[in-house]
């Protein structure tokens, strides 16, 4: 009897995901470290040849990792987007302490992954820039142009406000976490966050 047609179209998509989301725990908690083919096909428990299959090679699996997280990017770009009601201090504050609760956990690892395999790879650095922080900041523009509309706010140009929104933000966390810097400078992180919006939004009152 002859294969499905389409079965095999399925059962490769099928067996793609379930290797993507066994790499994924492994390459977000690697501290930045960047993963050998050989000890991301042991994380998958299958071999290299196999990983080789599917992805071609160690960079198409990692932007593979990368992709697979944009549903969960698109999820948080809603949850903030949900804070518009709210007048703007309050609505960034609260969106600026998310990420650092999230940084802790899984987040810091993400963009851990991105900065030290972009740094090595550009392909991964444009998939890290393209899937994961630009989608980001573009959350912070998408918030800025809202508040600029309602007059909340004077931002000409939300691309510089969103970046300048949220590095000092970014910075400060892989300072405390990824650099160890709580060890040597420990930082109060909401105490930060709370200061950093009101002076962010000193600078783009709308007088």
């Amino acid at each position: 009897m002859g294969r499905i047609k389409g079965a095999r179209n399925r059962d490769h998509q099928e067996a793609r995901t379930g290797l993507i989301q066994a790499v994924t725990g492994p390459v977000l908690t690697a501290g930045g470290t960047p993963l050998s083919l050989r000890q991301l096909a042991k994380a998958a428990d299958v071999d290299t040849a196999t990983l080789r299959h599917y992805f071609k090679d160690r960079r198409g699996l990692v932007q593979a990792v990368f992709e697979s997280l944009l549903p969960f990017g698109a999820i948080h770009h809603n949850l903030a987007l949900e804070l518009l009601v709210l007048p703007p201090e309050e609505a960034f504050t609260i969106l600026l302490k998310r990420i650092c609760e999230g940084w802790a956990t899984v987040l810091g690892g993400l963009h851990a992954v991105g900065f030290a395999e972009g740094m090595g790879d550009s392909e991964l650095g444009h998939s890290y820039v393209s899937m994961i922080l630009e989608p980001t900041l573009a959350t912070f523009e998408v918030m800025l142009a809202h508040y600029h509309e309602k007059s909340f706010l004077y931002v000409p140009d939300v691309r510089v406000g969103s970046l300048g929104l949220a590095a000092p933000i970014v910075l400060a966390l892989f300072h405390q976490y990824q650099l160890s810097g709580n060890r040597c400078r420990p930082l109060d992180l909401p105490s930060f966050v709370e200061a950093h919006v009101a002076a962010f939004l000193r600078g783009y009152a709308n007088h």
